[in-house]
């Protein structure tokens, strides 16, 4: 089972004056008012949210819009005053590079030096590296230019073999990375956000989000729902099976924001995160013939 094949694949609702005033915008934080205009309007079910300390948003790769939500999520959050660590499905071997993309004060004359790793230059492309990945990454050294306490972490390790071997180690790299009063949002592979073991071909393979949600008993796992439409997916093993292809979803064109579930459901997901209709990110670097 491939990684891009992977890729494809509760607790109560909070409400009130607590959790309102959790994502409230503090005025005197610095660069508020410019964060908060790239923040964007207000994301539906924000306040599901409250009390969270790792929030996984499951996706499926090579979709624009999933990072840009995870963007915007960390963008509120960290307007509202609570520091967050995004982690990326990213090899850590890339830490350096996107550490200093970000901490450039011109990011965006940087991605030629950011995609130099190898990451961004396998001929597998399965979607995480993506035009709309480096777009995420852009967005945050423009919120951190302008004092919003937001970092990345690159939780991935290209040397670990065997799934269930990676699954420990994506949670125990996120669960080091974390510093005192951040919280986590996660963006990675849809089915490594369950926080139940199972899969079709191991029933007893526990995910990354068995393992965080086992270290941190408020970690929320939220499956990505779209519109019908393109993703940038690998439908098989090889690089000429990588592309454009059409992707059936659930969700509406135009729906955008969070939904929380009463209970979670068999595969431990406790609801889901809208992004409108699903559109394809191709490769940040074009390697294969489909993305030239």
């Amino acid at each position: 089972m491939t990684r891009a094949l992977l890729g494809v694949m509760v607790f109560g609702m909070m409400s009130g004056c607590a959790a309102e005033k959790a994502h409230r915008p503090d005025p005197g934080a610095p660069g508020t008012s410019e964060a908060r205009r790239r923040c964007g309007s207000a994301l539906s079910g924000l306040d599901a949210l409250a009390g969270a300390r790792t929030i996984m948003l499951g996706e499926v790769h090579g979709l624009t819009a999933a990072p840009r939500f995870a963007g915007q999520l960390a963008c509120l959050l960290a307007t509202a005053g609570t520091p967050v660590m995004l982690g990326l499905e990213i090899p850590h071997q890339e830490q350096a590079r996107i550490d200093r993309f970000l901490d450039s004060p011109a990011a965006a004359g940087d991605r030629a030096t950011l995609l130099e790793g190898a990451f961004w230059h396998r001929p597998f492309q399965d979607g995480r590296s993506s035009q709309a990945r480096v777009d995420l990454l852009a967005e945050v050294a423009a919120l951190r230019q302008v004092g919003l306490p937001i970092r990345v972490v690159a939780f991935d390790d290209e040397t670990t073999t065997g799934q269930a071997a990676r699954e420990l180690s994506m949670a125990q790299a996120i669960t080091a990375a974390r510093r005192e009063g951040e919280t986590a949002v996660v963006l990675v592979g849809n089915l490594h956000v369950r926080t139940r073991p199972g899969a079709p071909w191991d029933p007893s393979l526990a995910w990354m989000g068995v393992a965080l949600s086992r270290a941190e008993a408020t970690t929320v796992a939220l499956g990505n729902r779209y519109a019908s439409g393109e993703a940038w997916v690998c439908f098989g093993k090889t690089p000429d099976e990588c592309g454009r292809h059409p992707v059936k979803g659930s969700g509406a064109p135009n729906a955008w924001g969070i939904e929380r579930s009463p209970i979670p459901d068999d595969t431990g997901l406790h609801g889901w995160f809208d992004i409108g209709l699903a559109e394809p990110s191709p490769p940040a670097v074009a390697t294969t013939p489909a993305a030239r």
